[in-house]
């Protein structure tokens, strides 16, 4: 097929493709970062799922709620990849996170408190096992609901419930 063949057949499988994944990628990469927990490994993530999921673009353009479908594939691609690492415990880049972080004021003192509590978040989060510490950024930071967060981590709502409410207490201590 010539390349003016391709531009003219928009309904080639990658321009297919391209239209499906567009609104929901930036979704990806958030969920993906709060896996990872820095940029290089998030993008890496988003892009192996994505090269996964581009053979399946005939079943996938069929979901009538792709978005939990798409949050759940690549949470399991993240534990796929974490367990294949035999990984102890994810790194917080502390550095990526503050440089991505927007600052609402641009004074010095401002962006001083800002780093301040974004470190002391840090801190907080690098107390919670991986669990928890999912459940915490999924639900507080992303605004899933517990149910989107079952249906992506295929867990039991009520063991989500007990994860959140453990580490919330942590957090208070």
């Amino acid at each position: 097929m010539s390349i003016i063949n391709l531009f003219k057949n928009r309904n080639n499988p990658a321009d297919r493709f391209e239209r499906f994944i567009r609104p929901h990628i930036n979704t990806l990469y958030r969920l993906a970062y709060r896996l990872c927990q820095n940029q290089d490994d998030a993008e890496d993530l988003v892009q192996q799922f994505l090269c996964r999921l581009f053979e399946k673009i005939d079943n996938i353009e069929k979901l009538e709620k792709p978005v939990p479908w798409l949050n759940r594939g690549l949470y399991n691609l993240y534990v796929d990849n974490y367990r294949r690492r035999n990984r102890e415990a994810a790194v917080f880049s502390g550095e990526e996170y503050l440089e991505n972080m927007a600052v609402t004021e641009n004074t010095p003192q401002s962006q001083a408190y800002s780093r301040d509590l974004s470190l002391k978040i840090e801190n907080a989060l690098q107390a919670l096992n991986e669990d928890q510490r999912i459940v915490v950024l999924l639900h507080d930071s992303e605004g899933y609901t517990l149910d989107e967060i079952s249906e992506i981590q295929q867990v039991p709502l009520g063991t989500l419930k007990s994860r959140l409410n453990r580490a919330r207490n942590t957090l208070k201590s």
